[in-house]
């Protein structure tokens, strides 16, 4: 299930006046949680998330409706957490698990070897570790993650800003389908992996759709930031067959970026690409 859907800052965005940020105060249903997703194996009754963002808690209660009524309690049901990177968006959520809040148990949390580090050697996050809270557990790029008998999580490493930890995505694997997950990177060119074949392999995507354009921040200098441009993602994958272009969902969406106007000329160029964005409670069989 999706999550959230919008950029780390959310929407609307502390102390912003943009139009988007104006249009979801004013209308709930514009307002955007933060990009996260949860992946649920109803046979076993287990829940993992990928990502904590600081929506954990309400997202947390839309993924339990995933399972059969009665709701089952967090506790019962919570298997592990998958962390893409250390960007407030991804993984402070993890703070809802400490002696303030949930007091969980040895969390299973999964992250690259500078990920797990990072926990373990900085406040407040040490003392989810230190108090037992979580158990970070430390991944290999390109081994398999075995969730569930049934499902399965392959981290990659892609370029990013890796200020703190390195970045990865991830590929989900159920009995039948696939699912790409990528809400963040530098840009197309720069990750070893080229996005056709990426897309191939796969039966959907969930694709890094920060911005639609290079006016999305005005004052900004957007490589800096470092995300691919919607319109650029479009070209790359221009020529390649329609049930291929189908797969891809742009996720991650910017408090500024116009697709998030569903009237608006930037949605339609989405979807007359043969693409979409991504909505939350969206779900995806695998």
């Amino acid at each position: 299930m999706v999550l959230g859907t919008a950029q780390d800052g959310g929407i609307p965005q502390i102390g912003c006046r943009c139009p988007n940020c104006e249009r979801a105060r004013r209308d709930p249903d514009r307002a955007r949680l933060i990009a996260s997703l949860a992946l649920a194996d109803l046979n076993e009754r287990k829940l993992f998330l990928i990502d904590a963002s600081p929506d954990i808690r309400i997202q947390v209660d839309r993924a339990l409706g995933l399972f059969p009524p009665p709701a089952p309690a967090l506790s019962d049901v919570l298997a592990g957490v998958l962390l893409t990177h250390a960007h407030i968006g991804h993984y402070t959520g993890l703070m809802f698990f400490g002696y303030e809040s949930m007091a969980a148990r040895r969390l299973p949390v999964f992250g690259s070897k500078r990920m797990v580090e990072f926990l373990a050697a900085n406040g407040p996050w040490s003392q989810l570790v230190r108090m037992e809270n979580i158990s970070p557990r430390t991944f290999n790029p390109g081994e398999g993650i075995r969730l569930t008998a049934a499902l399965k999580a392959v981290p990659f490493q892609v370029p990013h800003r890796d200020e703190y930890t390195d970045t990865f995505g991830f590929k989900i694997a159920g009995p039948e389908r696939t699912l790409l997950y990528i809400p963040d990177i530098r840009s197309w060119e720069a990750w070893e992996s080229p996005l056709d074949e990426a897309l191939r392999s796969a039966d959907a995507a969930l694709l890094d759709g920060t911005f639609f354009g290079p006016g999305d921040l005005p004052g900004r200098d957007m490589t800096e930031i470092g995300h691919p441009l919607i319109i650029d993602t479009l070209r790359r994958i221009e020529r390649l067959p329609a049930g291929t272009r189908a797969k891809v969902h742009f996720i991650h969406l910017n408090h500024t970026n116009p697709a998030l106007d569903p009237g608006g000329a930037a949605r339609r160029t989405i979807e007359q690409a043969g693409t979409r964005t991504a909505e939350e409670g969206w779900i995806f069989d695998l």
